[in-house]
């Protein structure tokens, strides 16, 4: 499988624009700004996942969970479905490569044009939304065409959109099929060179598709931004920026890498301009945190927020087959096939209130999580349900109906019974954006404790009532949005924080997404961005996803026009094979050495250095990721190479830590000078915020001298540092370094597989490494490291 994300050893030390996520704001960031001919830099918190790698199961959906509470963190930090728990409001946004564009439903529909009348946005966007030759407008015409956004084709019937357009009917409202990002018709190569199929109906949109006929932003904006340049890379988590002269450091950990256990400072790399499109609630955190750590920019971040005013119900066993849960693992015959997530809307906008309006889309459980929705909604019918049946039927049948139905359910499963007559909703309205953003522990907060009291979600839940009782079901509310529960609420689609704005007395970024400066003659940075949902300064009552692609687009053209850069548009470049990565069983363990060095020692005496530097107290360490992405291919390959990356400190060199670049490490390569001799080599590039480049060169022994000395030799690094970038330039010092035991004991707690899809797999490599270890070490040592008997 080709993959578009390369190694973060891979990384340059500076780009022209480096990119803060990959949804919908990030990702067109990306594509736009690389056909405007520039080197753009893409940093991902999450994994890359192609269609095929998404959980279908329960267990593999279970495993995918990450959740941020009061209590910490629990699950993994790459985790697909990222809950965060708020008191009043909990928030589910998608992690990985193309953000939530993973898990979302995919509908495209512009919000009604009141929404754009609030004073609340610039005055410049409240003038382009009725102008169809606008770059918002424009923006939102780009959007649609690549991410082709399309109704379901009215030759397709689905049991779940009857019924929606049956309630509609019933209670006189406005329905109709929306255009959603889904694939009906390309079985081949589409717009953008990626491989995909038409939609086979399965319904697991909000799981990942495996089908490759959703068009998430990893279909058509992320790829086309690698066609035209751009280096992905996933699983680098953004810590924040900082303005350094007229360049900007975005400083960042690699996820999983283990790093943590040893309090590592965080790498950097370097940029023009920053485009921040981390999500709502990543942008916000990053921001908070800049703002925190220095950076002059508005005391509004974190206010404005928005859940958009979702609401999830249920038409909890109906008169009629709904089939609304996912394929998942199943093999489901076609008619008992949801379609896609969400297809059809009832539309009640358009109120004399616009903060009163409402849709109402029909919505599909994924697969994955069927085996449970059985018991789930049994338990909640009985706990909160509100029976809504017609009148005419015989309520002693319908009792008897509904309770064999619910039997029939929890016994054979979702696809039988009552969950198979269960409709489930999602509606958006209006929550009046008064939700606050903060950081407390270093860690973002959200405290909206009364959203759930809110007059608008009374009326909501009244309004599902009603569509239940057209299609006679049991109506149940989301099963958190009780009383009992002080009336929490989940939204999908956090909106706001960084909010656009008129001024940096009300608002964080201008029209154009650039953020507001405290200390710039302009008031705003010229280079710095934001474009992802968090500038979205209210609830727009519809699903968001195009109105912030709309948004995305339109930021890039207008910092392309104000640079006199030309966006390529018409670029017909598309992702060649080539392009693409295809990935094998990796290694990956992180190492720390401490020790000294002296600046003033270059003739080889490293252990001079090393005294001399810790009288001096010219200490030097550094904490390495070392990696290889092909752990079959190192073991065989003669110079045993794999990359690193992580930052080296040495206060007489650098104020701060400095980033490590072009990081290579030879494990066990045989000393040209020494026979029975093996040496690790360590050589790399080291950039300080300074702007000054050093070279590292470092080598540990591997001999077998009198005496027990394995642990010594692999231990003790020697090293001579230079001027410039190789080892060409004027030496600085030479020194030692060493591991502590404790540092070591950490070491290998953070020895695993990378690249692999299951367990068996991942134990292979991790096998295959090891033994490779060993049976290099016997080599030097001998018996000491085997059991090897006389006649091997």
């Amino acid at each position: 499988m080709k993959y578009l994300s390369i190694p973060v050893s891979q990384m340059r030390a500076s780009y022209d624009i480096v990119v803060i996520g990959s949804g919908y704001g990030g990702g067109i960031a990306a594509s736009r700004l690389s056909r405007a001919g520039k080197k753009v830099c893409v940093l991902e918190r999450g994994k890359e996942r192609q269609p095929g790698e998404y959980p279908d199961t329960l267990i593999e959906a279970a495993s995918q969970f990450q959740v941020h509470s009061s209590l910490g963190h629990r699950g993994s930090a790459t985790g697909m479905y990222d809950l965060h728990v708020y008191k009043g409001l909990s928030v589910l946004v998608g992690c990985g490569l193309g953000g939530t564009s993973l898990i979302n439903a995919n509908v495209s529909i512009k919000p009604e044009e009141r929404v754009f009348d609030d004073p609340n946005w610039p005055k410049e966007l409240r003038e382009e939304f009725d102008n169809p030759n606008s770059n918002l407008n424009v923006g939102f015409a780009n959007a649609l065409d690549m991410l082709k956004a399309t109704p379901l084709p009215a030759s397709i019937q689905l049991n779940k959109l009857t019924a929606l357009q049956k309630a509609a009917e019933a209670n006189n409202e406005k329905f109709y099929r929306t255009d959603i990002n889904v694939n009906f018709d390309v079985d081949g190569e589409n717009h953008v060179g990626v491989e995909q199929k038409p939609c086979n109906m399965c319904g697991d949109c909000c799981s990942g598709c495996n089908y490759s006929a959703k068009n998430t932003v990893l279909m058509n904006y992320l790829p086309d931004a690698k066609a035209h340049g751009a280096d992905i890379f996933t699983e680098t988590s953004v810590s924040h920026v900082e303005r350094k002269g007229d360049k900007w450091l975005v400083y960042y950990s690699v996820v999983n890498s283990g790093s943590n256990k040893f309090d590592a400072a965080k790498l950097f790399v370097e940029a023009d301009m920053v485009v921040l499109s981390a999500g709502t609630l990543g942008s916000n955190e990053i921001m908070l945190r800049s703002r925190e750590k220095g950076l002059p920019v508005s005391d509004k971040i974190g206010y404005q927020f928005s859940g958009n005013g979702d609401v999830l119900g249920f038409a909890y066993n109906t008169a009629s087959t709904i089939y609304g849960v996912g394929e998942g693992s199943n093999k489901l015959d076609d008619e008992k096939k949801s379609g896609p997530c969400i297809t059809g809307v009832i539309d009640i906008r358009y109120k004399e209130n616009l903060n009163e309006g409402m849709i109402i889309e029909d919505a599909v459980i994924p697969g994955a999580l069927g085996s449970i929705l059985p018991i789930f909604l049994d338990v909640q019918n009985k706990i909160i349900g509100s029976v809504q049946r017609q009148e005419s039927i015989s309520a002693h049948l319908d009792i008897l109906k509904h309770g064999l139905h619910t039997l029939e359910s929890n016994v054979m499963g979702p696809y039988v019974g009552a969950i198979k007559n269960t409709q489930t909703y999602l509606m958006m309205t209006h929550d009046g954006e008064s939700g606050r953003l903060k950081l407390e522990n270093d860690k973002l907060h959200l405290d909206w404790r009364y959203v759930g009291n809110q007059e608008i979600f009374k009326m909501a839940d009244e309004q599902l009532r009603k569509e239940t009782k057209a299609i006679s079901g049991v109506y149940v509310k989301n099963p958190i949005w009780v009383k009992e529960m002080g009336n929490e609420l989940v939204t999908v689609h956090p909106l706001g924080g960084c909010h656009m704005g008129d001024s940096i007395e009300s608002s964080v970024v201008n029209h154009k997404g650039q953020v507001f400066s405290k200390d710039s003659d302009s008031g705003v940075y010229e280079n710095f961005y934001i474009a992802d949902g968090s500038v979205v300064p209210r609830s727009l009552g519809v699903n968001p996803l195009l109105t912030i692609s709309a948004i995305a687009e339109r930021c890039c053209a207008l910092i392309a026009a104000d640079r006199n850069w030309t966006i390529d548009y018409a670029s017909t470049k598309k992702l060649q094979a080539i392009d693409a990565s295809i990935r094998k069983a990796g290694i990956q363990f992180t190492e720390a050495m401490r020790g000294y060095f002296s600046t003033g020692t270059s003739n080889n005496d490293f252990k001079s250095g090393f005294e001399k530097g810790k009288i001096n107290n010219e200490s030097l360490s550094f904490i390495l990721t070392i990696r290889s992405d092909d752990v079959y291919e190192m073991i065989k390959n003669p110079e045993h190479s794999a990359t690193m990356v992580g930052t080296v400190t040495a206060p007489s060199l650098s104020s701060s830590p400095m980033n490590v670049s072009n990081g290579i490490f030879n494990l066990f390569v045989d000393d040209p000078e020494r026979s029975k001799t093996k040496l690790m080599k360590y050589n790399m590039c080291l950039n300080s915020v300074e702007g000054k480049t050093y070279y590292f060169k470092g080598f540990k022994v591997v001999h077998d001298d009198p005496g027990f000395d394995e642990w010594p030799d692999t231990s003790t690094l020697f090293i001579t540092i230079y001027e410039g970038a190789d080892d060409q330039g004027k030496i600085v010092g030479q020194g030692v370094l060493q591991i502590l035991l404790t540092d070591f004991i950490k070491q290998m707690q953070t020895i695993k597989a990378v690249n692999t899809n299951t367990i068996e797999e991942g134990l292979k490599a991790v096998f295959a490494f090891n033994k490779y270890f060993s049976e290099s070490m016997f080599n030097v040592y001998g018996g000491i490291f085997s059991f090897k008997n006389s006649d091997s």
